[in-house]
């Protein structure tokens, strides 16, 4: 798929995903998701990519919200079909794509995060913002309401109350206050984010993916599972481990005093 409203780069084992529309503050559209699904696919697919960094483009904003202009038409297309007896249906792929990914995602959110910028958020492993980030779930503030599955995602970050409070009332938060609720791990100034983003990036390069593929599962398993089947789960999955290419070239290293290179195995 070529791309128009993203751009998709992998380099040193990295795949970055950026929403490339800064002139519209990187202003969500149907494209754009269907592209940001591609891309995940993609990255997932790609022996040299390990670890997968979603970003915006410029200094303003990660993604402001969706685009006014896919608001009239999604209104217009809705009223058109309820004439003619018939339903719009939503095909929400993103968050089921995102949530089977076999690698970790990080959102580097440097700027407005707002709407559906917010929302898509949620689905990264670990979200990390600048300083001058701005995150709300303002979609009550325009008649909708949120989607990409984060009233199932959000409640188990920060919690019900703190949930209630941003999609009830669409305030936007600043960064400081998303990292006080934990709705972030790291805020650190804008001119560091790319710099944190890759570090963190980096200390994942440095683990064993099948170890970062089940354990990833096990997380999200444990949302909705019990203390039995967390340890059902993490006991197959250590099995698997114990025998990956990945343990056997740490006990190699180990033995041989040196650095294990995960990135030299390719499944």
């Amino acid at each position: 798929m070529a791309y128009e409203t993203i751009l998709y780069d992998v380099a040193d084992e990295i795949a970055t995903i950026t929403l490339n529309r800064p002139a519209k503050m990187n202003a969500y559209t149907a494209t754009m998701g269907a592209e940001i699904t591609d891309a995940m696919l993609r990255a997932d697919a790609d022996d040299n990519a390990r670890v997968i960094i979603m970003t915006g483009a410029g200094e303003r904003a990660f993604c402001a919200g969706a685009d006014m202009s896919m608001f009239a038409s999604q209104i217009k297309a809705r009223e058109t079909k309820q004439d003619q007896g018939e339903r719009v249906q939503h095909t929400p792929s993103m968050p089921f794509v995102m949530r089977n990914l076999s690698k970790p995602t990080i959102a580097s959110i440097n700027g407005f995060a707002l709407g559906v910028g917010c929302t898509m958020t949620l689905l990264c492993d670990v979200r990390i913002a600048s300083d001058n980030a701005k995150m709300g779930v303002i979609f009550p503030r325009v008649g909708l309401m949120s989607e990409l599955g984060s009233s199932y995602l959000m409640p188990r970050l920060i919690g019900l109350s703190r949930t209630a409070e941003m999609m009830l009332t669409g305030r936007q938060y600043p960064a400081s206050e998303c990292l006080a609720m934990g709705l972030v791990s790291r805020v650190v100034p804008q001119a560091d984010l790319v710099a944190t983003a890759h570090e963190l990036a980096g200390d994942m390069l440095q683990c064993s993916p099948t170890s970062l593929t089940f354990t990833r599962r096990a997380l999200y398993q444990g949302l909705d599972g019990t203390l039995e089947t967390a340890m059902a789960f993490e006991g197959f999955a250590l099995e698997k481990c114990y025998v990956s290419p990945e343990h056997k070239e740490y006990v190699s290293a180990f033995l041989e005093k040196r650095k294990p290179d995960f990135g030299k195995i390719k499944k």
